[in-house]
């Protein structure tokens, strides 16, 4: 078997960390973030070993290369191991995936209050179809609808129960055509929170649908429904929907001229997190704030890292 090994002592492409460096945290802030890793580190080289797919090698590598200090990385069969897909994978030292904590976050806010579970419809597509089970199961009370065809406008019209409301109208206008009538569907409020469990194929087209219908109904989701957006425009389509997402995120993404797509920028974000985390255990520097691209953290010795999510609401102006 060849032995994969990447080994980067930086003298040219950046600077060599001098005796200048320190490892004192800047007193303005309460946290520790990825551009602080260089002042971390003082004279200790960051040690790196991985086993992982090559595009994940792709996204430690441009990480790493961009940072000014000293590291030692491999890749081999004896690294600590990552799930091919980093937004499903715990990152070694956090206590879930990213996905996995954006379901608990919306779960405990959705479902905190137990004499509520009726105002809560779940849209679903196949692909989340296991989790829509388990949230029947422990959730009964709620509304549960499967997204089993194309035509869009007619499942929600059936969803919110405008679809009675349009067929009388269609009838009227074929009796006399020289009348103009003019039509406001009401939809049945029995419901005043959406859960969507869609990819972003299908939540493109259906979101925007149920808010031409839904003026003050709540919208939310795990970021699972906007992996496909390939620049912040697309937002539009996801305007209000509810993210457990930090704010920063989509601020720093703000500031970017190019992005490739979000699933790039999650994938590439949650790596820097990853090694912000090996610096700090590294370094033995418990006790302190964190701020990852996927939520802030308190670092505490001997427990995996909890990320402490906020609810936001998708916007352009996010």
């Amino acid at each position: 078997m060849i032995r994969q090994s990447l080994t980067f002592i930086l003298t040219v492409l950046i600077s060599v960390i001098s005796g200048c460096t320190t490892t004192s945290l800047d007193v303005k802030k309460n946290y520790v973030d990825i551009d602080d890793v260089s002042r971390i580190l003082n004279k200790n080289k960051l040690a790196l070993n991985y086993s992982v797919n090559n595009k994940n090698k792709e996204y430690f590598i441009s990480t790493l290369l961009k940072e000014e200090y000293e590291f030692d990385i491999e890749f081999n069969d004896n690294g600590k191991k990552l799930n091919n897909n980093l937004l499903d994978s715990n990152l070694s030292f956090f206590c879930n995936s990213y996905i996995e904590d954006q379901k608990n976050k919306i779960n405990s806010w959705l479902y905190k209050e137990s004499n509520r579970h009726e105002d809560i419809l779940v849209i679903y597509s196949e692909e989340f179809e296991a989790q829509a089970l388990a949230l029947k199961k422990n959730y009964p009370n709620s509304k549960f609808y499967f997204v089993n065809n194309n035509n869009y406008e007619n499942f929600v019209t059936g969803v919110i129960g405008v679809d009675t409301s349009i067929k009388r109208f269609n009838e009227l206008q074929k009796n006399d055509k020289s009348i103009s009538i003019l039509n406001t569907p009401r939809e049945k409020k029995d419901f005043e929170r959406i859960y969507f469990l869609t990819d972003y194929v299908v939540g493109k087209t259906l979101v925007p649908i149920f808010r031409n219908y839904l003026i003050d109904t709540e919208f939310y989701s795990t970021i699972d429904i906007l992996l496909g957006v390939s620049s912040l425009k697309e937002l539009n389509d996801f305007e209000n929907i509810i993210i457990p997402v930090p704010e920063y995120f989509f601020t720093n993404l703000s500031t970017k001229k190019i992005i490739t797509n979000l699933r790039e920028e999650l994938n590439q974000g949650l790596i820097e997190d990853l090694i912000l985390a090996e610096t700090i255990y590294q370094n033995n520097l418990f006790g302190v704030s964190a701020k990852f691209n996927s939520g802030n953290a308190k670092i505490n010795r001997g427990q995996c890292i909890n990320r402490d999510l906020s609810l936001l609401k998708v916007s352009l102006n996010s």
